[in-house]
């Protein structure tokens, strides 16, 4: 497999539009992507999404199927809106365990968003968030983690991932070590956790060791400086972190993501060549591009095509081994077989009546009463 192949295979890719145009398949011929990511740039109807996964699809092999993923957590991280179901946020089921002691309704909601993601063709979930809702004037989590103690975010996170995956929807927690105690957002610049290593373990981590437990095909690093655990990198570039804890201590042998490569939290900082290079060594499987911001709306797919070029000319030049590029596809390909499984048969005629269901909405509604927001 010559350079660029064994590059692009490592990426998640966004891009424009909703059709698979003349130039996404030359990019997928060039550089064989590991796979896409969709923002509501890339959405229109249901059955339009169906069709474009269905295309996406048709230029790989049927027992290698590309990864297609979306961030979809409930609440205002939803990139597929109605008529697809609109679950609430993370916080309200997180809420309703809290209140019933039961994960009846929250294993009811992870069933929705796996039946609704799968039947158009979307194969990975952005989601469980893993992060602890531990600093009140934190800018981006807030409602999207279930809840303010890691005993409680462990035992829903863990519920959801076993439904995804029982429904071939491979689930990425994230953000790994913890963003809920951050005070900045990393979209824009790069967020400093000061805890201890004590508190660490006590507070960001014990979610990612039941994620673990649960069997979590992939796990989403944090463009976040934790100088407990590592005083000059961020976790997506720390060998320490992403080796050593979530590899050695943590035992995780599943899907090493990174965040969108694009936000301010790593570019900017470093070069393309220095980021590509330090995440490969840290540890990292799969990066993630062609973002755009939280809700995808401001796309820099340029920035995907830079980091894309840096590592194929580091694997040509020997400065990056092949065999450790070949590593992380051949976890892909592990982790894809075992949760994904071949390619779908998708109809996109019939796609209409499996989303948006009665059944689906009385799910969504049934959350909200027992969440006394209704």
């Amino acid at each position: 497999m010559h350079a660029q192949h064994l590059a692009g295979g490592c990426f998640i890719l966004g891009f424009d539009g909703v059709a698979v145009d003349a130039a996404l398949a030359e990019t997928i011929r060039r550089w064989r992507p590991a796979g896409f990511i969709l923002f509501r740039r890339n959405i229109a109807t249901p059955g339009q999404v169906a069709r474009l996964c269905a295309d996406l699809h048709r230029h790989y092999p049927a027992d290698e199927p590309p990864l297609i993923s979306v961030d979809q957590e409930g609440g205002r991280v939803a990139r597929l809106r109605a008529p697809f179901t609109e679950l609430p946020a993370a916080r309200v089921l997180g809420r309703v365990y809290a209140l019933t002691g039961s994960l009846e309704l929250v294993r009811a909601a992870a069933a929705v968003t796996a039946a609704e993601l799968t039947s158009v063709g979307i194969n990975v979930n952005y989601a469980p968030v893993l992060d602890v809702d531990s600093n009140p004037a934190n800018p981006i989590i807030g409602d999207r983690a279930y809840g303010p103690t890691p005993a409680l975010v462990s035992t829903v996170a863990s519920a959801i991932i076993a439904v995804y995956q029982a429904h071939g929807l491979l689930a990425c927690g994230k953000h790994f070590p913890g963003h809920g105690d951050t005070a900045v957002d990393s979209h824009q610049t790069l967020p400093i956790v000061p805890r201890e290593h004590e508190s660490l373990e006590d507070i960001e981590l014990p979610p990612f060791h039941a994620a673990v437990a649960a069997g979590v095909g992939a796990i989403m690093t944090a463009h976040v400086l934790y100088p407990a655990l590592d005083p000059d990198w961020p976790a997506t570039l720390s060998p320490p972190i992403l080796t050593g804890l979530l590899r050695g201590q943590l035992g995780f042998d599943g899907l090493i993501v990174t965040d969108n490569m694009e936000m301010r939290g790593v570019w900017g900082r470093w070069s393309a060549a220095e980021l590509t290079r330090r995440a490969v060594g840290a540890g990292c499987d799969l990066f993630i591009g062609g973002g755009g911001g939280l809700d995808g709306r401001r796309p820099q797919t340029h920035i995907q095509f830079a980091l894309m070029e840096a590592l194929a000319a580091q694997i040509a030049a020997k400065e990056i081994p092949a065999a450790a590029v070949e590593t992380a596809l051949e976890r892909i390909r592990r982790v894809k077989a075992a949760i994904i499984g071949r390619r779908p048969r998708l109809d996109a005629a019939a796609v209409d009546a499996a989303i948006g269901t009665a059944a689906h909405q009385a799910v969504a509604a049934a959350l909200r009463r027992a969440a006394g927001l209704v």
